[in-house]
């Protein structure tokens, strides 16, 4: 069996990164319109796994941001107003792209603070990208307020998960660095086994 080109592993994993997402989210949706529509705030999954996907694959994270959204408005009846501010706003997402690059990766996944700091701006790109795009239909500035209140347990959602997953083996790691550094490990462990036979 041939082995897996690194752009057939990207489209694979962010397909199954956007499933998870779609499967997810479309629960939490539900379990809130059925169970806690009289709550002010909602709980989502879409933000963890955005900030994920940026780990893995930088921009590619608008996918299950965008995926999110859609699940979001689709399961909640939103008129066309509602999907255009939730996914044009989630596209805003890769604005702490280059918050996470200056970070650099790996401290932002080993450190509580920066992983943090990391969430925060994902949220806070998203959030504003959703108010400058409701502006269009309204001007409304508190509406900024009731944007950032409404999704704040996702927030918190979101910081327990990377946290909880940055002893993971390559699950907020850069995949190519990950990919490179497996290998580098084989080739060495190929090594000593073969220096063990003489």
């Amino acid at each position: 069996m041939n082995q897996l080109t690194f752009s057939q592993y990207r489209k694979i994993d962010l397909a199954l990164l956007c499933v998870l997402t779609a499967v997810f989210e479309f629960i939490a949706t539900m379990a809130t319109n059925k169970w806690f529509f009289l709550q002010a705030m909602a709980i989502s999954i879409t933000l963890a796994m955005t900030c994920i996907t940026m780990f893995r694959w930088n921009a590619w994270g608008v996918l299950p941001s965008l995926v999110g959204a859609i699940v979001y408005c689709w399961v909640s009846c939103g008129t066309l107003s509602q999907f255009i501010i939730y996914c044009g706003g989630s596209l805003f997402c890769v604005a702490a792209l280059p918050f996470l690059k200056k970070l650099g990766k790996e401290n932002a996944r080993t450190d509580f603070l920066k992983r943090t700091a990391f969430a925060i701006v994902t949220y806070l790109s998203i959030t504003c990208g959703r108010w400058l795009i409701s502006l269009i239909y309204q001007l409304s500035f508190d509406s900024l307020i009731r944007f950032i209140s409404t999704d704040i347990l996702s927030l918190l959602f979101a910081v327990v998960v990377l946290a909880l997953l940055k002893n993971a083996d390559g699950m907020i790691e850069d995949q190519k660095s990950y990919l490179l550094r497996l290998d580098r490990e084989r080739k060495e462990e190929q090594n000593n086994n073969q220096n063990d036979d003489f």
